[in-house]
């Protein structure tokens, strides 16, 4: 039988046609979706997400969760989850969270609560990327768990549950570490006191607090009568969480932050104007704050009840910008700043070289094809932008990496002869995203050679 043909090409290239105009709405978030699908699974009954959208990282989640004896059955509009009550089952192979390290890392903090164990593996690529805090935080909290060595993947626990108490996580690497921990802690035998060290993306775990407790989970700040501040500096935070089982919700999945910020980056790319009409006002996701960083770029934004608008400049201001409160944003800010007039600097992001690929190298890698001059910082990178039309064509690598090839194509949505390889990854968190361009305009091209 012939494989059915993949959804794009191996490389496209758009086709810039001015100032780009958009009104849409956006997906859901992946980080709240996979967060409300793990409280869905281990409560108790039928809950109903509301908002809920396909991607390959919720995809992961829930196949994996149906092997640990939840039923998800996603719907056109809301998403239903048959819960467990706590009462995991032992899979009867191991579950595989493909690229997603939400799923990597929060299935492997699951799998001790399973009854009789479970191992949690991926894709290659997600083999690389670090668990080790993770697997130090639940075994302090009495699990029988164990990486596969040197603090990586697959995660392997025995299960029997956690006996709870008090641990500390190095979140230096990822906050999801801590929030891995948090979501399992309420079935913990005793009170859980969770500390995270070197949390750089805190707002990510405020997040996973808030989903929790849309559950019922009784958690809150542990404050700092616990621990006590290092000299000189603030304590780290901490939260506390109680015994108790997750209740069935009906949760509405508010849109994704990260997904808006790279279509606002298409206004800022090509001067034009992109509306979202579902940024939810109040969100906790930290990505929210990159139209804010787009001001000072040159940007205009507005906001009129949930709809924000970003309106671009003719040309980009260069930026100073400390990324460490949203990692994720580094390559849509490093790929504005090749456009803009003047040299950028983009900080606080070490972590990224752990994500999906070394974001910095490969930044520093794409970005020089284009003629732009990049030097890489140990936390980050200086851009030496010249402005749009020093930018030359050139064929870019994604790295296999769904937020390279989104942040990348607002560069090729301004400057021709831009091909992007490999543009089929941004499935990993939004798979619409092609044709949400070709619908406003942007056309694209199979393409195949060498950029003459």
């Amino acid at each position: 039988m012939a494989e059915e043909p993949a959804p794009f090409p191996a490389a496209l290239e758009l086709v810039p046609a001015g100032p780009v105009a958009m009104r849409l709405a956006a997906p859901a978030s992946k980080s709240v979706t996979n967060r409300a699908l793990l409280c869905a699974a281990l409560a108790e009954d039928t809950s109903h997400l509301r908002g809920a959208a396909a991607s390959d990282d919720a995809e992961a989640m829930t196949t994996a969760l149906g092997q640990l004896g939840a039923r998800v059955e996603p719907g056109p509009g809301t998403w239903t989850v048959t819960g467990t009550g706590g009462r995991l089952a032992g899979p009867d192979r191991p579950l595989d969270a493909r690229l997603s390290g939400t799923t990597m890392r929060f299935l492997a903090a699951a799998a001790t609560l399973t009854r009789a164990g479970a191992t949690v593996t991926g894709a290659p690529p997600l083999l690389r990327r670090p668990v080790g805090p993770l697997v130090a935080a639940l075994r302090a909290l009495g699990a029988d768990v164990a990486d596969a060595g040197g603090g990586l993947p697959p995660v392997t626990a025995a299960g029997g549950g956690l006996e709870g108490g008090r641990a500390t996580v190095d979140a230096s690497a990822s906050s999801q570490f801590a929030s891995a921990v948090l979501l399992v802690a309420p079935f913990a035998r005793q009170p859980v006191t969770l500390t995270a060290e070197g949390l750089g993306a805190a707002a990510y775990v405020e997040l996973t607090a808030t989903v929790m407790r849309g559950f019922g989970a009784r958690i809150e700040p542990a404050g700092t009568a616990d621990h006590p501040a290092g000299a000189g500096g603030p304590d780290p935070p901490a939260w506390r969480v109680a015994p108790g089982p997750y209740r069935a919700a009906d949760l509405e999945i508010e849109y994704d932050a990260s997904a808006a910020a790279h279509l606002f980056a298409l206004a800022a790319a090509t001067g034009g104007e992109v509306t979202v009409t579902n940024a939810t006002p109040g969100t906790l996701q930290p990505d929210a704050a990159l139209p804010g960083l787009l001001e000072a770029m040159g940007a205009t934004v507005t906001r009129d009840g949930a709809s924000v608008t970003v309106r671009g400049p003719a040309t980009l201001d260069p930026v100073d910008a400390d990324l460490a409160a949203m990692p994720d944003q580094v390559t849509t800010v490093a790929a504005l700043a090749a456009l803009a007039a003047g040299p950028s600097r983009i900080r606080g992001v070490a972590v990224t070289r752990g994500h999906e690929t070394d974001r910095l190298a490969a930044l520093a890698a794409e970005l020089g094809k284009l003629g732009v001059t990049v030097r890489e910082l140990p936390d980050g990178l200086v851009v030496d932008g010249a402005g749009p039309d020093a930018v030359r064509p050139a064929r870019l690598a994604t790295w296999g990496d769904h937020r390279m090839a989104m942040a990348l194509a607002a560069v090729a949505a301004r400057v021709p002869g831009v091909v992007l390889e490999d543009p089929g990854c941004v499935a990993k968190t939004y798979p619409g995203f092609w044709d949400d361009l070709a619908a406003a305009g942007l056309a694209w091209r199979a393409h195949r050679g060498p950029v003459q």
